[in-house]
């Protein structure tokens, strides 16, 4: 005869746990899918890199937040770029200086289940260099390496969380 006991409850409540537990926490999948730079004016249009450098951001938002990459998932992120720029913003006043460049990067996701658009979404990502002094410094509105690094993950976040955390 079966008698339960504390210690005997608990084991039979671990092992349903531990045979459970693998289904439960099986991740959701999904691929990036088409990542496209349609710039079409500017010194990055058409850029393949900025592309690649874009699915490897959105790419590693997706594992970070649990999701698990593979190339037969229904779940599908398409981004298409459409505007990447510098706005150049300055004051000048006697010998005082302060420059304000301004990131903006536009883009447009799209979440599909299996070949359905299930989402889309416009975002915007910008970030700002602010640099001031009391000489006066020519601005030549070239990239700067980071600022356009903050600009596309805050791009990138923005599309995931508008798509899939919403």
């Amino acid at each position: 005869m079966l008698s339960f006991n504390r210690k005997n409850i608990t084991t039979l409540a671990f092992l349903i746990l531990l045979i459970g537990l693998p289904a439960t926490l099986q991740a959701q999948e999904i691929r990036v899918g088409n990542v496209s730079n349609e710039i079409r004016i500017g010194e990055l249009a058409g850029n393949r890199n900025l592309a690649f450098g874009v699915r490897n951001i959105v790419e590693e938002l997706l594992q970070d937040l649990d999701y698990e990459l593979t190339d037969s998932a229904d779940l599908r992120l398409d981004i298409k770029l459409i505007f990447f720029d510098i706005r150049l913003v300055g004051k000048n006043v006697a010998i005082y200086n302060k420059k304000e460049a301004i990131t903006e990067i536009v883009a447009i996701g799209e979440l599909y289940q299996k070949d359905k658009l299930i989402k889309k979404t416009t975002q915007k990502g910008e970030s700002k260099e602010i640099s001031t002094s009391t000489l006066v410094i020519g601005s030549d509105g070239t990239f700067n390496q980071q600022t356009a690094s903050i600009a596309l993950k805050k791009l990138c976040e923005t599309i995931v969380k508008e798509l899939i955390l919403k």
